[in-house]
């Protein structure tokens, strides 16, 4: 298991040079933002879908930062590990509502969990990006194990995400 804490990009910056409105709560985004030059260049993981699905079907509400006609081009990888979306919340969020996180990570550890049913040595990526209240954001990048993904609330919680 793996589990790195490193700095972010400015999500408003980014999204603001490429004209993109900024997420006021839970938002999915692409996974190469921080590198990206133009819209054009933006990918997501196919699983992106999977987690929207995932948060409508639970009525958690999330923030959608590109209309349907205009998503990010999809990355597909392929191996026996899940590559989840890359997640973006606000100190702000979790303060009004701590638990989103960790209940968003419940979800996809019990999807997972139906999905490697029976497999040995299944694994899970996911990146979480962390808006602080200065507007500096903090990547929790993990690598491991399903069911250690809860493990990312923690660590959002003592970078002070609540």
């Amino acid at each position: 298991m793996s589990t790195e804490v490193r700095d972010y990009v400015s999500i408003s910056d980014k999204l603001k040079d490429f004209g993109v409105s900024v997420p006021n709560g839970l938002a999915i985004l692409p996974s190469n933002l921080a590198t990206a030059k133009s819209v054009d260049d933006l990918r997501q993981h196919v699983e992106s879908d999977t987690v929207r699905t995932l948060l409508k079907i639970s009525k958690i509400p999330y923030v959608e930062i590109f209309d349907e006609d205009n998503q990010p081009s999809y990355l597909q990888q392929y191996g026996f590990e899940w590559f989840g979306p890359t997640l973006f919340i606000s100190t702000g969020l979790l303060s009004q509502n701590p638990n989103v996180l960790s209940i968003t990570l419940g979800i996809i550890t019990n999807y997972l969990y139906d999905l490697f049913k029976g497999a040995k040595n299944s694994k899970a990526s996911l990146d979480v990006i962390i808006q602080q209240a200065d507007g500096s954001c903090k990547e929790v990048h993990y690598s491991g194990p399903p069911d250690g993904l809860i493990n990312i609330a923690q660590i959002v919680k003592e970078l002070g995400g609540e």
